[in-house]
């Protein structure tokens, strides 16, 4: 699998729609985006948007790593 497959697996299987909608918008805050530029879909479509278009495969397995050790120490794994 790619980074980006991975991603989008951990985020499908651990993320609501709310974190979801919190992540791409840290994600735009992180990469200096406006976060209007994900769409105006679903939470899981601008996410999906801002993964694939706005990070690349270093980035992605980086954001993974920091997720799933948020994960694993139990907190939330977007920052609110």
């Amino acid at each position: 699998m790619t980074p980006l497959d991975d991603l989008r697996a951990f985020c499908a299987l651990h993320l609501g729609s709310d974190e979801a909608d919190r992540l791409v918008g840290w994600i735009a805050w992180r990469t200096g985006r406006n976060q209007a530029l994900a769409g105006s879909g679903m939470p899981v479509e601008r996410l999906e948007h801002a993964i694939t278009h706005w990070l690349d495969d270093w980035q992605r397995s980086r954001l993974l790593g920091w997720m799933r050790a948020r994960l694993d120490r139990g907190e939330p794994l977007v920052p609110r």
